[in-house]
């Protein structure tokens, strides 16, 4: 069951990242079933933060975040065809997916172009975090950690 569990948290963070997110409040008894509310926690505050601050930006975030986190494993010709498509302006956030992220590696600079412009990605990591705290009350909010959050 943690398995599926897993898997339906992984599913809502790529709806997240689509632009297609159900509301915190409707999936939290799903995504928490096996016990790991904290892990379902920082997926709802990246939905949140869509909600709050600028769409596109969260999105990139977690455009970096899959890159980089969503395999252990790089893969070199997987990131030549997508930087390329990036590039080349054949593909927009709404295109990808954890998996065609998986393994690329994408450096800021691809990820400002899917977004359109630049943004400070510490300061918008840090809002996050901010959110995070004032959702769930507590005095400090954890790294979220991409690892964590994937389980591994």
């Amino acid at each position: 069951m943690e398995i599926r569990i897993e898997l339906a948290r992984l599913a809502y963070a790529e709806n997240i990242l689509r632009c297609t997110n159900e509301p915190p409040e409707m999936v939290e008894d799903l995504l928490s079933l096996d016990g790991e509310l904290e892990k379902a926690r920082r997926w709802f505050v990246f939905a949140e933060a869509k909600r709050r601050f600028d769409p596109n930006i969260v999105r990139g975030l977690l455009v970096y975040l899959f890159s980089h986190y969503a395999s252990a494993e790089f893969d070199p010709r997987k990131r030549e065809q997508l930087v390329r498509e990036i590039m080349e302006g054949r593909v927009r956030m709404r295109d990808l997916s954890i998996e065609r992220l998986a393994g690329t590696r994408l450096s800021w600079e691809h990820i400002f172009r899917l977004v359109g412009r630049q943004f400070n990605p510490t300061r918008e990591k840090e809002k996050i975090k901010e959110l995070y705290a004032q959702l769930y009350s507590s005095a400090s909010a954890p790294a979220i950690s991409p690892e964590v959050s994937y389980g591994h």
